[in-house]
């Protein structure tokens, strides 16, 4: 059993991180606003399918709304950001890894400044991610998958693609790797059911508010977005009906993606209806479809520019200054002017004023925080590049976290590159990957060191040899993943089966995931 001491590290940046979040809590009040939060709240106030993002974050709000505070919703934001934090630390225990290595994935979860802000903004991020780092530890648990972890994994990952547009191809991919391992057959019903009920029930509902079965009604538009960046018509020779939407400035002039559909210039703008109109959806989707088609090698040229800023910058002025300043504490509560709806909502929830107001020293101390308190955007790329490299080095000699690092390093991956592939980059999307980031790149990490260590036994010519018994004087210790190695027995397998009883092999104590 394992002693407090043994988990210091881990108790000091859980101490620090409280300390940051409650410095923001009481210097920052109620909360911090997006300009997508009045619309969270909206739904909140009046339940319906959003067409244009999912509205899962909106049921939280709904769920909270009788307390009538913000500053309770961003409490428990904070919350599950230090429950999140605490799930790697523990997931990563049960894989093998020690605990230094355990607090050291989780402490970009527990201490990173942006990942603190986001928790503070009215935003779905922080719920989507604990969604996510449920699932996962419902998965990696234990080696097979019971029933009830079954049940809460689905469920979980149900919420996520309805909180999120990309919860639903992050959803695929874990059933895709659940399949993969062949579980039990009631284990993969119970979750192919707890994962389709609510999900097929959510695009049930969109359609019978909508017309359209699926969580939102927007993605045809987003993805359009992300092609009006490369799309030309001269290449795509797009049909007569889709030629209204093509963009007209040079390539090497384009706007972020997000100026092609709530700039008033953006060739959507001038197709008579609303921005978000079944029609026009089609229209949009057709026209992506047909730019990607034609120039596929554009398409991943953008997409590869965008995902690579993940790795640049932790923040810079795009798509504008006005986004960025979002993220940052001391930013001001955006303008409230021509959206007396939106400000009146906000009052309803609150049941008073919203506007956020900064309390002394703390709002200062923590601007000067997050100057100098977040995790580098080029270690962000040595942490997926270690959860990669670890998943390989799993397959080729470390089978039990092969399967682990896999989920672990995919959902890292694509967490970041979705985005960039279906709309476009925002700062926002980064802070979600950081629990599955930290986790692989520990995982892979001591893979590595493992690897390194067996070649270089093979090169002093230390390893035994294949015939050779185990020293049960000199037990090897476990490594990260691994069970305990078996004392062999003697000789006998080469020796006819004479009937005898069979030795019972001795139990592991270790915990592995294969």
């Amino acid at each position: 059993m394992r002693t407090v001491r043994e988990h210091v590290l881990l108790l000091v940046l859980l101490v620090a991180g409280t300390a940051v979040r409650l410095a923001a809590v009481t210097g920052y009040r109620p909360a911090l606003w997006f300009n997508d939060s009045y619309e969270y709240v909206a739904g909140a106030l009046r339940p319906e399918p959003y067409v244009v993002r999912p509205s899962g974050y909106s049921f939280f709000l709904r769920a909270l709304e009788p307390f009538h505070s913000f500053e309770l919703v961003v409490l428990l934001q904070h919350a599950l950001g230090l429950a999140i934090g605490v799930a790697v630390y523990a997931l990563l225990l049960r894989l093998g890894a020690p605990a230094w290595a355990a607090a050291i994935g989780a402490a970009p979860q527990l201490l990173d400044a942006y990942q603190i802000e986001l928790e503070h903004l009215v935003l779905s991020e922080t719920v989507f991610t604990a969604l996510l780092m449920t699932a996962v530890l419902c998965l990696l648990w234990q080696r097979s998958i019971s029933v009830p972890s079954a049940v809460v994994a689905g469920l979980a990952l149900a919420l996520a693609a309805v909180t999120r547009s990309v919860g639903l191809p992050l959803a695929l991919a874990a059933t895709i790797w659940l399949l993969a391992r062949r579980p039990a057959w009631k284990s993969m019903a119970a979750f192919g059911l707890t994962l389709a009920v609510p999900v097929l029930a959510y695009c049930s509902w969109h359609r019978a508010e909508h017309g359209s079965f699926a969580t939102s009604g927007s993605t045809g538009v987003f993805l359009y977005s992300r092609t009006a960046t490369f799309a030309d018509c001269a290449v795509m020779k797009p049909p007569a009906e889709l030629r209204p939407l093509c963009p007209t400035e040079p390539t090497d002039q384009r706007n972020p993606p997000s100026d092609y559909i709530w700039h008033g210039d953006s060739p959507l703008a001038g197709i008579p209806g609303p921005i978000f109109d079944p029609a026009k959806e089609e229209l949009a989707r057709d026209f992506a479809v047909h730019a990607v088609l034609a120039q596929p090698l554009d398409y991943l040229d953008v997409v590869g520019r965008d995902f690579m800023r993940t790795f640049e910058s932790r923040l810079e002025d795009y798509p504008s200054r006005s986004v960025a300043e979002r993220y940052l504490f001391g930013s001001p509560t955006p303008s409230m002017t021509r959206k007396d709806r939106e400000a009146a909502d906000l009052r309803t929830y609150e049941h008073g004023e919203f506007a956020t107001t900064a309390h002394e020293p703390t709002a200062g101390w923590l601007v000067t925080y997050q100057r100098h308190a977040a995790l580098p955007a080029p270690a962000l790329g040595l942490l997926l590049v270690l959860g990669l490299v670890g998943t390989v080095c799993g397959f080729l000699r470390v089978r039990p976290l092969a399967a682990p690092l896999l989920l672990l390093s995919g959902l890292a991956t694509l967490t970041l590159l979705l985005p960039p592939a279906t709309a476009g980059f925002d700062y926002r999307y980064v802070p979600p990957a950081f629990p599955f980031l930290g986790a692989a790149a520990v995982a892979g990490a001591l893979c590595l060191v493992r690897l390194i260590r067996r070649g270089a036994s093979v090169i002093a010519g230390t390893p035994a040899q294949p015939d050779e018994p185990a020293r049960p004087e000199q037990p090897e210790q476990p490594e990260l993943g691994e069970e305990p190695a078996r004392p062999k027995e003697p000789a006998q397998a080469d020796e006819p089966d004479d009937g005898g009883a069979q030795t019972n092999p001795i139990p592991s104590t270790g915990v592995s995931v294969s």
